[in-house]
């Protein structure tokens, strides 16, 4: 008999879990009490991608006549990007709709709690109640955006990234309260499209997870398109003005803002109230699920992936963990690893990353080498135009064994040349055999290896 699992929430964690799960023989059931896909896909990545995709395209036209391209640009419509948005979003909805009836995995629209280790309560769209029984259960309930009481979040003029996405026009201006990586990817896309926009972050620098060095050029970078970055700058206090509906925002140490639209990028509010950890006696703090490698909680039928476990909030990692997950209570012997995490950035220029970072190297008492290869000695980068040679790729290496402990990029595609990062890095590769991988030429690629390479002196170019 085929072993029952219940998978709380249809995120990126998961909807893949339970694909994995029917693929290896499980009956599955999945419980959503919004849209399949999750914030990822209705409400975060995809949405933001496709809309930032837009922008760029918009900025390309404007600058074609760099390509020896003319032509006249009357305008663009909002709308119509907000549409196809939509029509992005709804048809990979369909398609996990298509894989869940291809894979005969259940789906119930509603809300679930647990009752006890093996069951759970679901209260359907119609108040209808039933009680699902499972050999294992799996909690993927996400997160959602947070929304401190003093700055009077009311989903109009302050919003939340949720909101900024349903907007029906651009906003003529806008500051967003926190330089985080949604923050900053929010500030490219409206910057883009014409509306003045102010950053406002209380610590030193914006995107603080990512390299000094790329947080640094980030900074200039987007401080060039015309967006005013305030760093060290407590938020003080939000509040409307009436009749113009604008909004007033108190920063310490600088004169109050009066903008149009106030966005709220402070990070994330993982969903473990009303699911019944506490009733069940489930291991868990503000800081997420108590979980272990084989993402199990304390209570050994109960798993948990995703943004509520506060490891890593990122759709890939969601992803990743629902499938080691599903394959160890389908009986296969796996475990997470952390260590060769992809993080990126769509904003312009692109930044992505993986592995460590100096100032963990120098806290971990590592000796590194460090190489550096600029984009502007790269002769795709170069045609491309439009300021996309103005980046680098910055690679560390351990000093004695030459492996290759991190990547860091900003600049054209960075996020498509991730993937090559990533695989040098899970696989714990060395300088000597990066160099040994022909790259083609002229490609955007060829700027890791010269990254690599110069860590020993040895990048041909740059």
């Amino acid at each position: 008999m085929a072993k029952k699992i219940i998978i709380i929430g249809g995120g990126p964690g998961g909807y893949v879990a339970a694909i994995r799960a029917a693929q290896l023989g499980a009956d599955v059931t999945v419980i959503e009490k919004k849209d399949l896909g999750g914030t990822c896909l209705n409400r975060g990545c995809v949405p933001t991608k496709t809309m930032l995709h837009s922008a760029r395209c918009y900025r390309s036209v404007l600058n074609s006549r760099e390509f020896g391209v003319y032509n006249t640009l009357q305008s663009f419509r909002f709308d119509k990007m907000i549409k196809r948005k939509d029509e992005i979003v709804q048809t990979n909805v369909n398609g996990i709709k298509y894989l869940f009836q291809k894979n005969k995995i259940k789906s119930i629209q509603g809300t679930a709690s647990l009752i006890d280790p093996s069951t759970v309560s679901v209260r359907c769209r119609d108040d209808k109640t039933e009680r699902l029984k499972a050999d294992a259960i799996l909690l993927a309930t996400g997160s959602e955006p947070l929304t401190p009481k003093f700055l009077k979040f009311d989903g109009d003029r302050v919003i939340t990234t949720t909101e900024a996405l349903q907007l029906d026009q651009v906003p003529k201006s806008i500051a967003i309260v926190g330089g985080s990586v949604s923050g900053c990817e929010f500030a490219s896309l409206f910057s883009q499209l014409g509306a003045e926009v102010h950053i406002i972050e209380m610590l030193d620098r914006i995107v603080p997870t990512e390299d000094a060095e790329i947080a640094s050029k980030l900074t200039n970078a987007l401080e060039k398109s015309g967006i005013n970055i305030l760093t060290n700058s407590p938020v003080e206090a939000v509040e409307r003005v009436y009749p113009s509906g604008d909004v007033k925002i108190a920063v310490k140490g600088h004169s109050s803002l009066q903008l149009g639209y106030c966005l709220l990028t402070l990070g994330r509010k993982l969903n473990t109230e009303n699911i019944g950890l506490e009733h069940i006696g489930i291991k868990h703090t503000s800081a997420g699920i108590e979980v272990d490698d084989q993402m199990r909680t304390n209570i050994k039928t109960v798993y948990a992936v995703g943004d509520v476990t506060g490891k890593l909030l990122l759709a890939h990692v969601a992803s990743e963990q629902g499938i080691i997950a599903v394959e160890h209570i389908m009986g296969k012997k796996v475990s997470m690893d952390y260590q060769s995490v992809p993080a990126f950035i769509y904003t312009h220029p692109e930044i992505s990353s993986v592995g460590k970072q100096e100032v963990e190297l120098k806290a971990e008492g590592t000796k590194y080498l460090t190489g550096k290869n600029y984009f502007k000695s790269n002769a795709m980068a170069m045609g491309m135009g439009m300021g996309e040679a103005d980046g680098f790729v910055k690679v560390l290496a351990d000093a004695k064994s030459h492996q290759i402990l991190g990547i860091h990029l900003i600049g054209p595609h960075a996020t498509d040349l991730l993937a090559e990062a990533v695989m040098i890095i899970k696989n714990r590769m060395t300088v000597e055999q990066v160099k040994d991988v022909i790259h083609p030429h002229p490609t955007l690629s060829e700027v890791i290896k010269e990254a690599v390479l110069a860590t020993v002196g040895e990048a041909i170019h740059g």
